[in-house]
């Protein structure tokens, strides 16, 4: 359920930070989502090399890499 939270104050901002991620994990797993993204990042791959030269290629990897090294965090946090 998305609460209203005013805008200006750090602490306000990170709870609503920390909600959007709760509810972005209500869905999957961490570590489900995780392995869904290298799953995307796959089918993205061999799409892209039909397609030819993506001159981005390398920040699209970094990207997904760092999404996954997020629900890798997260996935750790909830299991300590």
């Amino acid at each position: 359920m998305n609460k209203p939270i005013p805008d200006g104050s750090p602490d306000l901002s990170q709870q609503a930070y920390a909600q959007l991620i709760e509810q972005l994990f209500e869905l999957n797993k961490p570590a489900e989502m995780a392995e869904h993204l290298w799953e995307i990042y796959s089918g993205f791959q061999m799409f892209d090399h039909q397609t030819g030269y993506n001159p981005r290629k390398l920040d699209i990897y970094y990207t997904f890499r760092d999404l996954v090294f997020f629900c890798q965090n997260v996935a750790a946090m909830k299991a300590a």
